[in-house]
């Protein structure tokens, strides 16, 4: 087996025995890439430890006969501390952006350039403040999607390419359609059909965060109910166009905190 090195990150673990374990990583070289971790759940193990949120040096084996490939060693190059105020929320949006790359990219295709992203947004996270969480992570989204060819449309109709704010006036709410991809303006509604009613504000900041930069949309304040009707317009979304059922699981708790001071 060839030995291989690259940066990487960990995107998620399955354990498979008392000791060893599979382990799906994001590399810089590779794309996204999953590896037998054996022995790595020893408390005996000598290998560096395989921290979350973290840029990692991989050391590893690879084999053309195997579709699984062997962690040889690892070593922390750089770790983003979500132990700031607001920290279950850090950790879930966190959590949520991980969960999204490993659910939309395939295997073994190098994005070089989504794996800074992705460096950018942990750091991004573990130093904004908390009520721009939900901000950060849907422009994160927003950004995501678009790269890989998924880009709702939320400045025109989806039917007729009529601009959004000739529909969404005086405060009036707008439907988004998740199957037809984006907004939808009265006169292209399909009795029927499945809609999520948005806020013409709602709307209007997630058009302005789908062109914003992870630091822009740091000084984007969001509440909680807001934030997650917009995050319920794009995962249905997602559901249709790429294939990726239900909620995002990382974020499932927030639901329970949604009275608490991480979603003031």
């Amino acid at each position: 087996m060839p030995l291989e090195k690259s940066e990487a990150i960990v995107l998620k673990t399955y354990n498979w025995s008392e000791s060893s374990r599979t382990v799906v990583f994001f590399t810089r070289d590779i794309g996204r890439l999953a590896l037998i971790d054996k022995g790595g759940r020893s408390i005996t193990s000598k290998r560096g430890k395989l921290l979350p949120f973290a840029r990692l040096e991989l050391t590893f084996y690879t084999s053309e006969r195997e579709t699984t490939g062997y962690i040889r060693d690892c070593e922390l190059l750089e770790s983003f501390s979500l132990e700031k105020e607001g920290t279950l929320g850090r950790l879930a949006y966190g959590s949520a952006a991980c969960e999204l790359i490993n659910l939309l990219l395939p295997e073994k295709d190098p994005q070089s350039a989504l794996y800074t992203y992705l460096l950018t947004y942990f750091a991004q996270i573990a130093e904004a403040d908390r009520r721009a969480l939900p901000s950060l992570f849907i422009a994160f989204m927003l950004r995501l999607m678009s790269h890989l060819g998924f880009r709702p449309s939320l400045s025109f109709c989806g039917g007729c390419r009529k601009p959004a704010e000739e529909f969404s006036a005086n405060g009036a709410s707008v439907l988004f359609s998740p199957e037809r991809g984006g907004l939808i303006c009265p006169s292209c509604q399909t009795a029927g059909e499945y809609y999520i009613s948005l806020p013409a504000e709602g709307v209007r900041i997630l058009s302005s965060l789908q062109r914003a930069s992870l630091v822009e949309a740091a000084g984007v304040a969001l509440g909680y109910d807001i934030s997650a009707l917009l995050l319920e317009a794009l995962t249905k979304f997602l559901g249709y166009h790429a294939g990726v059922g239900g909620e995002l699981k990382s974020l499932e708790f927030l639901e329970k905190l949604k009275h608490s001071h991480l979603n003031g």
